[in-house]
């Protein structure tokens, strides 16, 4: 048996993960990513996000980078 095993059931798929294979802290931090995907794609948005985060992010940087670059 190999350390992952995902079984394709009408309804869901079912993994199975060998303890010896993954710690616990990283089980822990797959399931928090693999819930907050699937509360992303709940989500009703569009393209448009992305050219505000763009946005946010380049003012941001001007308004911060003389803490991380010495003019």
């Amino acid at each position: 048996m190999s350390a992952i095993n995902i079984q394709n059931q009408p309804d869901r798929y079912v993994i199975s993960i060998d303890k010896k294979a993954v710690s616990k802290e990283f089980m822990l931090d797959l399931l928090e990513r693999l819930q907050l995907e699937q509360l992303a794609q709940k989500l009703d948005i569009d393209e448009s996000i992305l050219a505000l985060g763009e946005e946010i992010n380049a003012n941001w940087w001007q308004q911060n980078k003389h803490r991380f670059i010495k003019e």
